[in-house]
């Protein structure tokens, strides 16, 4: 009835009082789980419209494994990493594994007073059944390429196209920041990227327990991966959620702080080593912070630098430089680079090195920002996208370590040698618990012991510690083993060692790899 007392206006149909209600009423009526089938049904929904572009994605991820995995798998049977990191990261994983201070006799340190790495805790039952750094340098690969799963995603909601998110995904595997990351060794930093990608596409759809998972796992891979998140938290409250945004900035912060202040100092006793590597702007993090924000033109005058300017190209370049366009999202990365540019240590601004990791992950958010609002241009749009895929082509071509780029031949990967039957058969002859010094290129096939030293340590304190402290003991070691071309300015030390009165002698030499063990 329409709700009047006039008998001629009966009628059977509601008056909108009553039709709001009983549309309510309906609406409430509908059991939970229908609405639960049509979500369900709009997720098959849009995989079945995304499936053929999601499977172009798997190939191109199980490609850049497959290639990587099999190139860094050759690179470590090759004797193509060092003691600096590889043997760091593998020795103290090991030590933890079977239960023992992790006391990195490569670097000299506890392995929590060097960085804060809780996410390769995680790889500890993989060392009980053997693992080592294949396995590190296989885990890191396919992390990496991961990373190109929140691109897609990212990419396909801003373009609204799954097929035009593969060429920024595809631009993602061919960054050659990202595979020079890949070949220089393992290091937890590179694991960072594909959680702050994630974190970032999470933000974006607003779903916050996902998000709190990816940050939290980027937060435990370095304990810089906080400056990125400080920046992303900042950013999530300004664009979606204040209360999420500003704590997940707290968070990073605090990380930051005890991570700094509290863990790594505990640990070596001093405070974080790289505090060192910024003259002119302090010595401790407080200071750096301080003078780089109140004398700007140090910094300027440093971030200036031709190896500097060499440095932004190298990043910017392969994606057509539309970063610097894709505020505010560049901003999550601004942090790191600054710490980068104004250190004076040379690796951190080269694209080659693990100290982009962070950047990377902004680069290519701030990218795909960029082209997403253009998306209501359609020329502009995919004009946009067909110059970062050339751009990322030419990029990989002119700097990237990949099989096509102009590197791959130049030595970088290591091959094989006439001299490492040589190598291998020296390695053979040391029992796997003796204390050993040895060449740095073979430390890290000599890792899973208590007690391993980059030659001339324990002799020669070199890279040791901070400054000088608990120095190694040349007691400790039994065995050495010596690829004596390298000896260097160590040559004498190495003859006194096996000297007639010394405390060796020689048990193996061949192709100048000698192997000795204490009198």
């Amino acid at each position: 009835m329409s709700g009047t007392s006039d008998p001629s206006a009966f009628t059977f149909l509601p008056s909108p009082a009553r039709r709001t209600r009983v549309n309510t009423d309906i609406v409430r009526s509908i059991p939970a789980g229908r609405a639960s089938l049509s979500a369900v049904t709009a997720v098959l929904s849009r995989l079945r419209r995304d499936h053929a572009p999601m499977v172009v994605l798997a190939a191109m991820v199980g490609t850049y494994v497959g290639v990587f995995g099999s190139l860094t798998w050759r690179q470590q049977s090759n004797f193509g990493t060092f003691g600096f990191d590889m043997g760091i990261y593998d020795q103290a994983i090991w030590l933890l594994s079977r239960f023992k201070d992790p006391f990195v006799t490569v670097r000299g340190l506890e392995y929590f007073g060097h960085h804060v790495n809780p996410i390769t805790v995680l790889f500890v039952p993989a060392y009980w059944l053997g693992a080592g750094p294949h396995f590190l340098y296989l885990i890191e690969t396919a992390w990496m390429a991961a990373g190109a799963i929140p691109v897609w995603l990212f990419a396909r909601d801003r373009l609204a196209s799954g097929w035009g998110a593969l060429v920024l995904a595809g631009a993602f595997l061919l960054y050659p920041s990202l595979e020079w990351i890949n070949w220089w060794h393992f290091h937890p930093d590179a694991l960072s990227i594909a959680p702050l990608l994630f974190a970032w596409w999470l933000a974006s759809r607003e779903r916050w327990r996902w998000y709190a998972v990816a940050a939290g796992i980027a937060l435990l891979c370095k304990e810089d991966a906080a400056l990125a998140l400080f920046m992303l938290g900042l950013i999530v409250a300004w664009r979606h959620h204040r209360r999420i945004g500003l704590a997940t900035s707290a968070i990073a912060l605090g990380w930051f702080v005890l991570c700094t202040r509290v863990v790594i100092p505990h640990a070596n006793g001093i405070g974080p080593f790289y505090e060192q590597f910024f003259p002119g702007f302090g010595t401790s993090i407080g200071q750096i912070f301080f003078n780089a924000v109140w004398h700007p033109s140090r910094l300027l005058h440093v971030a200036s630098r031709a190896d500097r300017r060499t440095y932004y190209h190298q990043l910017l370049e392969p994606v057509g430089y539309l970063p610097l366009l894709g505020l505010p999202a560049w901003l999550l990365g601004a942090p790191q680079l600054v710490v980068n540019v104004i250190s004076a240590h040379p690796y951190t601004h080269q694209i080659r090195c693990h100290y982009s990791s962070v950047i990377c992950a902004a680069v290519f958010v701030g990218t795909i920002e960029l082209i997403g609002r253009a998306r209501r241009v359609p020329a502009l749009k995919w004009g946009l996208v067909g110059l970062v895929g050339v751009c990322s082509i030419l990029g990989n071509r002119a700097w990237s370590p990949s099989p096509i780029g102009t590197q791959y031949h130049s030595g970088i990967w290591a091959g094989p040698s006439p001299r490492l039957a040589a190598v291998r058969a020296a390695l053979a002859l040391v029992p796997p618990r003796a204390g050993v010094a040895a060449t740095y290129y073979l430390v890290p096939h000599l890792t899973h012991r208590v007690h391993i030293y980059e030659f001339p340590n324990p002799w020669m304190p070199t890279n040791w510690g901070l400054r000088g402290e608990h120095p190694p003991d040349p007691r400790t070691v039994d065995w050495f083993v010596l690829d004596t071309t390298l000896n260097g300015d160590h040559a004498s030390l190495y003859a006194r060692l096996i000297a007639p009165d010394g405390d060796f002698r020689v048990v193996f030499q061949r192709d100048n790899i000698v192997v000795a063990r204490r009198k």
